[in-house]
């Protein structure tokens, strides 16, 4: 079959690779390295502080979140407005978007096939848009569908991390961990009382909501600011690759006691990849990421009276010794790698351009 010319739509608020949090941007970093390896032409559109090996059409010469005080709307109009016309000039085959609404205004400026992933949850505004438009959508798991299941999906394809770059550890240290943005949705509060009525030695890894995100940065300083740092709660920070995979690979097990309907969960696959297992509240797509009482434990989220399910959270985590490491790295080379993430998006392409 033809190698096909293929354009990936970033988004801009981080370079990509991005240095420490960004789970998109992960993702688009290693589709473009390995849909280039594949010997495909491949084209980013993104900010000018990306590196991949892909060919890069600068949309702004650095990325968002290194200026402040900006309003991102003009940035995202002004980057549809190119794309589309550079779109035409490099006779793309078809558009993989990552931004999910903002790309909406490239319908009727092109009329090159355009593919969105799912990278964050839907909501109402979002499905009346994409049901209008007859999107051809890309769930990262069969659970994120379920507020909308008559939209146009066109696969599931689960997100996928470089495995070798994650050392498998069979043994572990004497600390639990959780990780990701440290707002109200990730469990953060939740995972701190958790530690406090065990006892045990908590590392947080993860990334302040910035003041942009208001909401999530009231929730933070808050209820959360001041808990930090005290008894056997440490937080390390927003962790580069190099120190989180310490983490992850000298923790008991990691904590995930979340309060929304979660689409994927990256850091949980690299965690299982480094022999970690995995302790979760039922939400979201963890039934499918996390598989029970092999990789981990998936916790009903609430009691009998409505309340988190605190008491059956902390049963699983005296039981995770019978989790057996081995199988948390099985699971992640079955099911999580980038070369399987990258194979299943080029049969899509495939599968797309011959309709």
């Amino acid at each position: 079959m033809r190698k096909l010319r293929i354009g990936q739509i970033s988004p801009l608020n981080l370079p990509i690779p991005p240095k420490k949090y960004g789970g998109t941007e992960k993702i688009v970093y290693w589709l473009c390295n390995g849909l280039t390896e594949k010997k495909h032409k491949v084209f980013l559109f993104g900010s000018g502080d990306c590196k991949t090996k892909a060919k890069l059409i600068p949309i702004i010469p650095k990325s968002l979140w290194k200026m402040k005080n900006i309003d991102s709307t003009p940035y995202y109009a002004y980057a549809m407005a190119m794309i589309a016309k550079k779109a035409k000039q490099l006779k793309l085959d078809v558009l993989h978007d990552h931004l999910g609404p903002w790309s909406l205004p490239l319908y009727g400026q092109t009329e090159i096939p355009i593919i969105h992933t799912l990278h964050v949850p839907l909501n109402k505004s979002r499905i009346w848009a994409y049901r209008k438009l007859k999107t051809k959508l890309v769930s990262i798991s069969n659970n994120q569908r379920k507020l909308a299941p008559d939209l146009n999906y066109v696969a599931t394809i689960y997100n996928g991390i470089d495995v070798e770059n994650f050392p498998f550890n069979d043994k572990s240290g004497n600390h639990f961990m959780w990780g990701g943005e440290l707002s109200r949705r990730k469990g953060i509060l939740e995972v701190i009382e958790i530690a406090k009525r065990t006892k045990i030695k908590l590392i947080i890894v993860g990334r302040i909501p910035p003041p942009t995100q208001k909401r999530d940065y009231l929730f933070f300083k808050k209820y959360i600011k001041n808990k930090l740092n005290k008894g056997n709660i440490r937080y390390v920070g927003e962790a580069q690759r190099k120190k989180i995979k310490k983490y992850y690979r000298g923790a008991k097990a990691f904590l995930y006691p979340l309060q929304w309907e979660e689409p994927f969960g990256l850091m949980m696959v690299e965690a299982m990849a480094c022999g970690t297992p995995m302790i979760a509240f039922k939400r979201g797509s963890m039934p499918e990421v996390i598989k029970d009482k092999k990789t981990g434990f998936i916790v009903p989220p609430f009691n009998k009276k409505k309340e988190p399910n605190f008491k059956g959270f902390i049963e699983a985590m005296k039981k995770i010794d019978q989790i057996d490491r081995r199988d948390c790295r099985k699971w992640v080379e079955e099911n999580f790698t980038t070369e399987k993430m990258v194979d299943n998006y080029e049969k899509l392409f495939y599968k797309i351009l011959k309709r």
